[in-house]
């Protein structure tokens, strides 16, 4: 897109105008940065009536949309209120979950700012707010007067000699998942009047935890304590716990050496090694890391040499099990 292009389509199309707008706006921009060099499109924003915060918020709409199909786009765009600020919050969302809110009339032109961050946790955050789309399963007993509706289904009383741990109350929460699962039953934690970020750590640490125990489990202590004496001394490892916390670089060659040579690790530790990118990943505030260990996974994920395939099908497995959203 030339430089004049663009500005005109600015003028035309005002970031404060309607949902159309807006949108032909934002896909403009994103166009625009993805095939103009970086001191060009620098040059360009400067001339834009738009400040850098909101400009980012329109190229965030304008990635969202491009992705669309052109007819799926068309849905989105009816569907979507005439508010940039909250076409940018429900732009939280994967392009194909928008098209579905919009197409279910999850999301509509009435749609608040408030209504649509809410959404937005909702769908990607369910095992901590729940799932936006299920119908609420009702309970009732004999034994309640009034509303039969049991509005707190558990309560902690917990035992003073021994306060639970945050972990502990995050096993217990995964553990009550799956139980009620069997029923039919989905757990819900309250208040989801939370932040993004906060319901972006609170996952990331519930992941941390449940990726950790998976570890434990693909290797446990006695594996540990039957690896030669030579291999722990060499990475100067004592115990298992040890080698959790260790570098992804350091945990590799460990297994590489466990296994005798790289060409067995994956047969013997592709699902330890997975479980180590995924727990590096929940551990880190660092986004560009967070994007490393990402691309990581898709590349083992990508490679039938290794049985990329059937390690996906087993961390989206174990994901699933879990309450956790599939990345």
């Amino acid at each position: 897109m030339a430089e004049h292009d663009l500005l005109a389509l600015a003028e035309q199309n005002p970031y404060t105008g309607t949902a159309q707008q807006v949108m032909t706006l934002c896909i403009g921009i994103y166009e625009a940065s993805v095939e103009l060099d970086a001191q060009t499109m620098r040059t360009l924003r400067d001339q834009l009536p738009i400040t850098d915060k909101i400009y980012s918020k329109l190229r965030v709409i304008g990635k969202t949309c491009s992705a669309l199909p052109p007819d799926q786009r068309k849905v989105v765009i009816k569907a979507l209120p005439d508010s940039y600020s909250t076409i940018h919050v429900l732009c939280g969302l994967k392009p194909t979950e928008l098209h579905t809110a919009s197409k279910s009339k999850r999301i509509s032109r009435s749609t608040t700012i408030r209504t649509a961050r809410d959404y937005v946790k909702q769908v990607r955050y369910p095992a901590l707010t729940g799932d936006p789309n299920a119908e609420p399963t009702t309970l009732t007993t004999s034994r309640t007067e009034g509303d039969p509706t049991w509005k707190t289904l558990l309560t902690l009383h917990e035992d003073p000699s021994r306060p639970l741990t945050e972990d502990d109350q995050i096993r217990l929460r995964l553990a009550l998942h799956a139980l009620c699962k069997d029923y039919g039953i989905e757990v819900r934690t309250a208040p989801i009047n939370q932040s993004i970020s906060l319901l972006q750590k609170k996952e990331r640490a519930e992941k941390e935890t449940f990726w950790r125990n998976t570890l434990q489990n693909e290797l446990p202590q006695t594996w540990f304590d039957e690896t030669p004496l030579e291999t722990r001394k060499q990475f100067n490892l004592k115990n298992l716990e040890e080698l959790i916390r260790t570098p992804l670089r350091q945990f590799t060659g460990f297994l590489v050496r466990s296994a005798g040579g790289r060409r067995f690790l994956w047969q013997r530790y592709g699902r330890a090694y997975v479980a180590k990118i995924h727990l590096e990943y929940a551990k880190t505030d660092d986004r560009t890391q967070r994007h490393n260990y990402k691309r990581r996974l898709e590349e083992v994920y990508g490679d039938d040499t290794i049985g990329g395939r059937d390690l996906a099908v087993w961390s989206n497995k174990m994901l699933k099990g879990a309450g956790f959203p599939i990345d």
